[in-house]
């Protein structure tokens, strides 16, 4: 504002912009403090750090940072463990049910016939072949999921992970 435009105001309206200024002033003194004290925060972190470099680095929460990102590691490990333990659970549980059911068919099957037991004999190889077909893939699926299950335990103890149940 200039100095006419000063003139022609009224008492009223030069105290508020008095008050105005005022707050604008207290409020910037109370910026610069902040200011100050976080430059003082500082130049105690780089007096404790004892050199430039540690300084930077815990300025900067790098440490912090790769411990919550450690953390994160363990908690995925342990949920996919999990996960690998439920799989297997379930593949062992679909492979006793098509067993019993295969079983429960085959006797079905083979009980009402009325053979001799020279046509049982001959037809038996092709019987067992048959029965032992089916729940051997089944047992390698498991065998297979229980293998990497078993890697992954060990990969955990291996990452020093402590305290992980699995």
């Amino acid at each position: 504002m200039t100095d006419q435009e000063l003139k022609k105001l009224r008492r009223s309206d030069l105290l508020e912009l008095l008050i105005a200024q005022e707050k604008e002033n207290e409020q910037l003194r109370s910026q610069i403090a902040q200011l100050k004290q976080r430059l003082e925060d500082r130049t105690i972190a780089l007096e404790q750090a004892g050199s430039i470099a540690e300084a930077s680095l815990q300025i900067n929460g790098v440490f912090q940072a790769a411990q919550d990102a450690a953390a994160q590691y363990l908690e995925n490990i342990q949920r996919l463990s999990g996960q690998q333990e439920k799989s297997c659970r379930r593949m062992e549980e679909e492979t006793s049910k098509t067993t019993d059911q295969g079983m429960t068919e085959t006797q079905e099957t083979c009980c009402p016939m009325e053979k001799s037991p020279q046509e049982y004999q001959e037809q038996l190889p092709a019987a067992h072949e048959e029965t032992d077909r089916c729940p051997t893939m089944d047992q390698q699926r498991i065998v297979v999921s229980c293998t990497a299950h078993e890697k992954l335990r060990k990969i955990l103890g291996n990452r020093g992970g402590k305290g992980v149940e699995v």
